[in-house]
Formats: structure tokens, sequence, C-alpha cells
């Protein structure tokens, strides 16, 4: 069997020029559609934490969506709601790939992506030159070798997170492949109001029916941050930023008294996003007293389901996916697994992650308190493009 395999990281990004009159909000919406698909599922294995970098996957599959056909191609286009103009989706691709680097005092953003191919696959010239055209390094490799394939790809992403995500794959998961793309980032930011760690103490932490389910490490500051309420998603909605020229922020969005984690990450998942302007205040927000959990949240998702509830089918279907532009050897998507690991604490947050995907062959006052489930997103603020998402529900103490 042939198998294609892809690994995709995302967590955040940073300012660039170049994104003038881009519109990120189709690429939200997916985000937050696979946001509360991936939710859904996971909660069936009881895993109520949920960290997720959408823009990977998305940034992943518009690349394969250039190189599908037919009724694949329609469902990808649809789904991850790309233009219809090719050019346009390079465009829009490019801008996301030029968004995602930053280096700073207060600020590191890494991303590293590549191509490690079969010597004896003929990957398409156009295909190659796609992956070229976002950045990606193209390597020719015996993919036989599982153990060595192993530990380059995973000294590749480990280098790429700072040490983060020291084992995205093993040997076993890369038997027969022929073709791996690696996309790993890093992000490391410190808060623009950082928390005093001498008032951090143990408090309760409860579900949506005020019943206490565990304890945290209770963060907390005062300091002047957007706020809002929104009907649309029933949520109360926080804004923290990162470093000194707060280009980028972590949204909390914490259910209102009686709506659960569920009932908003389905709102957020059908409404218009109006929602994110209605947290922007004036240049000079309120000061609120903050009270947020110091959480760490390390998962590993197999994303295929939440993709195919998100509607995107074919490309997983051995006798249905149409990829005609990658090879000429047929294949379809039979992995995607991504790993995230994120960290937030008094100093700010740190998060890296990876993605897997694999081919064969087919056949108060103001007052903000965490104390509950709540979703979080880490937001570039020039364009409001989310980067990175999650959900707190199964509290620890950390």
């Amino acid at each position: 069997m042939w198998k294609f395999v892809l690994f995709v990281g995302i967590v955040t990004s940073a300012p660039n020029d170049n994104t003038a009159g881009l519109n990120f909000n189709q690429i939200n919406q997916f985000t937050l559609k696979l946001l509360n698909n991936v939710y859904t599922y996971q909660q069936d294995f009881g895993e109520n934490n949920v960290a997720i970098s959408p823009l990977s996957v998305w940034s992943i599959f518009s690349l394969l969506a250039e190189g599908s056909a037919g009724e694949t191609f329609v469902e990808l286009m649809r789904e991850l709601r790309l233009p219809n103009d090719l050019r346009e989706t390079q465009n829009l691709h490019s801008a996301v790939v030029k968004l995602l680097k930053n280096k700073g005092q207060d600020v590191t953003l890494n991303t590293q992506t590549a191509m490690f191919s079969d010597r004896s696959l003929k990957v398409h010239p156009e295909f190659c030159e796609s992956a070229l055209y976002y950045s990606t390094d193209v390597y020719s490799v015996d993919t036989t070798n599982t153990t060595k394939l192993a530990n380059d790809i995973n000294y590749y992403i480990c280098l790429a997170t700072e040490g983060r995500i020291r084992e995205a794959v093993k040997p076993e998961l890369l038997e027969d492949l022929r073709l791996i793309l690696v996309d790993a980032l890093y992000f490391k930011a410190t808060w623009t109001h950082p928390f005093d760690p001498t008032q951090t103490k143990e408090e309760a932490f409860y579900n949506s029916q005020g019943k206490k389910i565990g304890s945290v490490n209770m963060m907390y500051h005062k300091a002047r941050h957007n706020y809002g309420e929104s009907n649309l998603i029933s949520a109360q909605i926080l804004e923290m930023t990162y470093g000194k020229f707060e280009q980028f922020s972590m949204l909390f969005l914490l259910p209102f008294d009686g709506y659960t984690v569920k009932n908003m990450l389905n709102e957020l998942a059908t409404q218009p996003l109006d929602w994110m302007m209605e947290y922007k205040m004036s240049e000079n927000p309120p000061e609120i007293d903050c009270y947020i959990p110091r959480f760490k949240i390390s998962s590993r998702t197999d994303l295929i389901r939440p993709l195919q509830y998100s509607g995107i089918q074919r490309i997983f279907d051995m006798e249905k996916a149409e990829l005609p532009g990658v090879s000429d050897s047929p294949l379809f998507v039979s992995k995607v697994v991504q790993n995230v690991d994120i960290e937030v604490t008094e100093e700010g947050t740190v998060a890296a992650a990876s993605t897997v995907v694999g081919l064969e062959d087919r056949i108060l006052g103001l007052r903000f308190e965490a104390n509950k489930e709540f979703a979080f997103l880490v937001v570039d603020r020039s364009t409001d493009l989310i980067l990175l998402a999650g959900v707190y529900a199964e509290p620890s103490v950390e």
C-alpha cells in the first residue's frame, strides 16, 4: 500500500504588511466548525480538554486541494472556504505562511515545513512547485527504512518546536508510506500584563451545572483588557494580549450561566462572526479583575472523523478520492493525527503542534472568573485570524 503522510503544526501568527485587503473570516469559520466537531468527537472518549491548531489543517488540505479533482476538489473548496480563483487561493495561502513568522523579545514563532518523498514515487512537478511556493523544503528519502525516517521526522519536528514535541511519529505509523509532509510550529509569548505568582492559589472549578468537579491553580491580576458579552455565542469574552506591541492575544470565552461549553461551541460554529467585534472596546479599556486557571493541555487527536463531520469526506474514501495532481498513483487520506502541547502560566503561553495525515492507494464590576469550563482562541490581532483553539473543561492543579 502506498501512503501519503503529513505532519502539521500551528499555534499563532505574526502581523504582516502583505495581508492588507485579505479576508480571513472564511478560515475562521472553518476553524470554529472544526473545533466544535473535535470537541464532540473527543467527548466520546472521555476527553474534555481539547487543543487544536486548525490553521495547520487548513494549510495542508488547501495544498492538497491544488492536487485534487472532481468531487474531492469541490468538497475541499467548499469546506475549506477557498476562493474559486486559484491565484486568490495561493495568495491567501501565501499570506498565511508569511503571517507565521515572528521573532522578538517577548514573542517567538518558529515554523518549518518539509516534504519527504520516496525516491521511487513520481510526484508531479506542479505539486512540488506548489509546495515550494508555500516555503516547503523538499527531500528525497528511502521511506522503506521506517526507523530512520521516523527519527528524521521527529528530529525535524523537535527542532521546530524547540523540544516541545519529541515523538510525533513512530516507525510503525510510517510503514508503506511514500510521501510525508511535515509542518511544525512553535509559539512562545509573555503576557503584556503578567500575573503575579504570589497571587496564584488553589480554587474550585465547576461544570456548567455549578457542581464542583475539581481544583485549579487560579491566577489573578487586575489590568486593562478588552471585555464584552455576546448574545450571539452566549458567552463572556476576555482578550488578554501578548508582548509589548500586542500583536497577538488569547481570547477566553466563558459560557453564560446555564449554558454548557457545548452549547457555546455550537453557536460559534453556526453564528456570524460579528461577536469578534463585540469585545473590542475603546483605546482605554477598563480595568478587570481576572481569574484565569494555570493550565496545560497535551493532546493527540485523530482528526479524520471531525473533518468528516465538517463535510470533508471524499478525500478519505479509498474508492472515491481524486488526487491526480499529486501523483499518478491513486491516493486517499488514511491518517490525520495532530499533536498539540500548550501551557498557560503566570508569565505567558508556550505551545507547539504537529499533525499527521496519511494517504494510501485507493482502492460584576468588571470581573472575569474562568472557574468553569471555557474555550480559548489565540488570535492574530492585525487580521483577527484564529491560530489556535481549544477547550478547558477537566481541571487539574498544574
